[in-house]
């Protein structure tokens, strides 16, 4: 038995064989199988709570999912009707994080799931998987640390869309990219190959002409994308001496800036495909569409007197500039006034996650932020108030 509950004369109860039982009780102590709901097979499937009201029953399943069966007896010997009306994310941590124009957000984790919300209406509205395939070769291990009981093939932890090409781009954690048509997310266009490790940053260029792959083997791949909505390697940045965490593309889509692991900035020539010599200097006469860099003397105040950064997984600003957030091992969504030059300046920390907290991203009018908790899975939705 994994759940009961009593309602109205009612026991319900959800068990390991996938199955739900709703028991009247009748006169003299004895009791009545009125229903029996089969949910399938597979532990993901354990029903883990029941509830039952006005007819309805209500099933929370050991993968996040929420099943609601109305007026489930009046279906007398027929399969009961059945509504989804939540699906989340339960294994290992969640990572992918991308927010769209029209108030909806794509999260991918170690889960094998890639799911579409509604901020609005705070609901899930479709999702897909990271993989259906098994993996060829058990031996081939990730770096990417994770306790998901899902091999790496079926990981994610970096996503963005195109809507120009209709595209959804899921980063494996075995470093294969898939391209997906975006109103199907299990349909796929094709596979980028390149990188050999596992990817935390992708996006695609203000134009939506390129998409960037910043991988854990050190590289960023670049890859131009033609009126087909075919992709090519255009580029690959190498001079990272460790994996890259943060990437940025200039607002012309001619630049990008990434760090890496080892504390170091570059940047890179998009058209001419090699790494920008100006390096630094280069900042002041561009303007970038993103603002996710860990380091620059811009937010040198972000890393507290004492720590070397390594807490900080994410760093985001606001659409109109006046804010920088990140997030950090602490569980922590700091919010500071841009710029942050100091150590000595002041923030204001908000705490909804039980965990280290990975992402953090703005809606595009400014008026939202969301935040990711990796290992507690969980997606918030802040709401910025007029100062």
């Amino acid at each position: 038995m994994t759940s009961i509950s009593t309602e109205g004369g009612k026991i319900i109860s959800g068990s390991k064989d996938f199955k739900i039982a709703i028991i009247s009780s009748q006169t003299g102590g004895n009791f009545k199988l009125e229903r029996l709901i089969d949910l399938g097979t597979g532990t993901l499937l354990q029903p883990k709570s029941v509830d039952f009201f006005n007819g309805n029953l209500l099933v929370g399943l050991r993968n996040g999912t929420i099943i609601e069966y109305p007026k489930v007896l009046e279906s007398g010997d027929s399969t009961p009707e059945q509504r989804v009306l939540m699906s989340s994310h339960f294994e290992g941590e969640t990572w992918g994080l991308c927010v769209l124009d029209d108030n909806t957000v794509v999260t991918s984790g170690d889960d094998n799931r890639i799911n579409l919300f509604d901020t609005d209406n705070k609901k899930f509205v479709r999702g897909g998987k990271v993989s259906e395939n098994k993996m060829k070769d058990l031996a081939k291990k990730s770096t990417a640390s994770s306790i998901s009981q899902f091999p790496p093939n079926k990981q994610s932890r970096a996503v963005c869309v195109s809507m120009k090409h209709n595209h959804l781009v899921v980063c494996s954690n075995m470093g294969k990219t898939s391209i997906r048509d975006f109103s199907d997310f299990d349909k796929k266009v094709c596979s980028l190959k390149e990188a050999k490790e596992w990817s935390e940053v992708a996006s695609y260029s203000p134009c939506e002409n390129y998409l960037a792959i910043g991988s854990h083997d050190n590289k960023i791949y670049i890859y131009t994308i033609n009126e087909a909505h075919e992709y090519s390697l255009w580029a690959t940045a190498d001079k990272h001496s460790s994996f890259v965490n943060s990437m940025d593309w200039s607002t012309d889509s001619k630049w990008i800036r990434s760090t890496s692991g080892d504390y170091n900035t570059h940047y890179f020539d998009v058209l001419g495909k090699c790494e920008d010599a100006r390096g630094n200097n280069h900042s002041h006469d561009e303007t970038w569409a993103t603002q996710s860099l860990k380091l620059g003397k811009d937010r040198a105040g972000i890393k507290p007197v004492g720590e070397d950064g390594t807490h900080i997984n994410n760093v985001t600003m606001s659409p109109d500039g006046g804010l920088l957030v990140t997030a950090d091992d602490y569980g922590l969504v700091n919010v500071y006034n841009y710029p942050v030059e100091h150590a000595s300046s002041a923030s204001r920390s908000f705490s909804a996650h039980s965990e280290h907290v990975v992402r953090v991203q703005f809606s595009k009018d400014g008026k939202r932020l969301f935040s990711l908790g990796g290992q507690d899975k969980t997606l918030v939705q802040w709401r910025i108030k007029p100062q």
